[in-house]
């Protein structure tokens, strides 16, 4: 610094509880969402999306985009997302990002007509971009060479094969409003996934002089804020989520320009637990989105039941990304069933208050547990998780938190039905004719014989359940199983839900 000049640091946020971590967690929740997260989208109710990226992947053009849509609408997606793959060239990650222009072969109507077309269907449209990103093969690249952060004299450490802008150079910075304004322009878009697919390296600036250049990443910083500002400001009904190859880039100074950020790229149900229950400590869960993805997962190949998918992703701002045309009847409905139950529920998972269960904090828990409560105390919804299943279970109890203690809840559980698949040979010891699995005999019989699971249901003060708790119908144990018997095989969950009683 030289004399007479002045630096402003990054601002710090701290909190004192006297009330553990889970009264910490509420402190700084309230402050983001309050303090944090502006513009319109502050207390706006978060639309359920359908992305084409686990679908489709850089293999997208009009027709599928629009066969794709179709299905979301089906099963009552309000958004629909195009992700990576829209623009010129872009057929996979070697080149392209920065030469922002739709793919005439891909979308021959472009951005206007493709986003028309999805709102007919009655679902909005968004899309992916990554703005402070450059591919070597691009044109932007062959014109601007010197836009790209390198160290002179050193080969660049290349990151899934492109480099970052120099957004130091606020001749960068312009290009980037610019020419997002140009594509936000482009038809109506409602929301935009920015994404940052690569670690920060290579730090050095040609635009800056060698003694600044020790200042190259805070200025990339404010560069991007500065980017940032001026785009909400032009979009401000835009629903901007941040992204950095899922949450690498997850802090408050996103999130005081986007209202949501991407939390990992891995989408496996077991791995999202521990994510974000992580997260859980510092953000609330209307900052973090979570999709129901494909099975087996693209990321882990783990095989996980619809149910649980659907159930951890409602706590965060839910979302789909798995190609619906190619699922069953009975997986459609069971879907359009998930999407109807979030809405109902919607600004509790968003806006209530949220509190781990007191198991989540051991580290060889088997179990973990969630409850949102209703700004008002009267509505609650609850998560039990179990990772592992053994033979003859004790019992689980799920232990709400947060309710009102002199207030009476109806305490139940959603409609559970099981296919006989999900039995497998063991039918056989029952059936009056053999079932070989696989076989076209037990693919008849599984779209029509359904048995119903188990039924939670009570009604208690909050005071009883949240000391108490409530013991869960006893977990199948390798023999007999009846209407009050729970299914409950591994990566298995369930959600309640509390509401006071008249």
């Amino acid at each position: 610094m030289t004399p007479e000049t002045h630096f402003d640091t990054p601002e710090a946020v701290l909190s004192y509880s006297s009330n553990g971590y889970g009264g910490l967690s509420r402190q700084l929740h309230s402050f983001i969402r309050e303090h944090i997260v502006r513009g319109v989208w502050k207390r706006r109710p978060r639309p359920v999306l359908l992305n084409s990226w686990e679908a489709c992947y850089f293999k997208i053009d009009e027709r599928k985009l629009l066969q794709l849509a179709k299905a979301g609408a089906d099963v009552g997606i309000e958004l629909f997302v195009m992700d990576d793959g829209w623009f010129s060239g872009r057929n996979d990650d070697t080149s392209s990002l920065g030469d922002w222009e739709p793919d005439p072969k891909k979308l021959p109507g472009g951005i206007a007509s493709l986003s028309k077309k999805l709102k007919a269907l009655g679902v909005d449209f968004g899309l992916w971009v990554e703005p402070e990103m450059i591919s070597e093969n691009s044109r932007l690249y062959q014109e601007h060479p010197d836009w790209a952060m390198m160290i002179p004299g050193h080969p660049h450490s290349e990151g899934r094969n492109q480099r970052l802008l120099d957004l130091s150079n606020p001749e960068v910075q312009q290009y980037v409003i610019d020419s997002m304004t140009k594509v936000f322009s482009s038809g109506d878009i409602r929301y935009v996934k920015w994404d940052m697919n690569r670690n920060f390296s290579d730090i050095y600036s040609p635009y800056l002089p060698a003694a600044k250049q020790g200042e190259t990443a805070h200025r990339y910083v404010l560069g991007l804020y500065h980017i940032m500002d001026e785009l909400t400001t032009r979009f401000p009904e835009i629903l901007f989520e941040g992204c950095s190859s899922g949450g690498n880039r997850f802090d408050l100074g996103i999130l005081s320009y986007f209202p949501q950020i991407w939390a990992s790229d891995n989408t496996d149900a077991l791995c999202r637990t521990g994510i974000q229950n992580s997260y859980s400590y510092g953000y609330p869960l209307s900052v973090f989105t979570a999709h129901v993805s494909s099975c087996p997962n693209h990321q882990t190949l783990r095989i996980t039941p619809l149910e649980t998918r659907f159930q951890v992703a409602s706590f965060g701002v839910l979302g789909y990304e798995c190609n619906l045309k190619d699922l069953s009847g009975s997986d459609l409905n069971a879907i359009r069933e998930q999407i109807a139950l979030y809405k109902k529920w919607r600004d509790v998972f968003q806006f209530g208050s949220f509190y781990r269960g007191a198991e989540n904090e051991a580290s060889d828990s088997e179990t973990l547990s969630w409850t949102c409560v209703s700004p008002d105390g009267r509505r609650a919804v609850g998560l039990f998780f179990r990772r592992l299943t053994t033979p003859n279970q004790s019992h689980d109890w799920y232990r709400p938190v947060g309710l009102l203690p002199d207030v009476k809840y109806h305490f139940y559980g959603r409609n559970i039905k099981y296919n006989l698949k999900d039995f497998g040979d063991l039918v056989n010891t029952v059936s009056p004719v053999h079932i070989k699995q696989g076989s076209a005999l037990q693919e008849i019989l599984s779209r029509f014989v359904n048995m119903d699971g188990e039924k939670e249901e009570l009604t208690a003060y909050g005071d009883t359940l949240m000391r108490a708790g409530i013991a869960l119908k006893p977990a199948f144990a390798g023999t007999g199983y009846n209407s009050d018997t729970r299914l409950f095989p591994d990566f298995s969950s369930r959600i309640y839900f509390m509401e006071a009683a008249e």
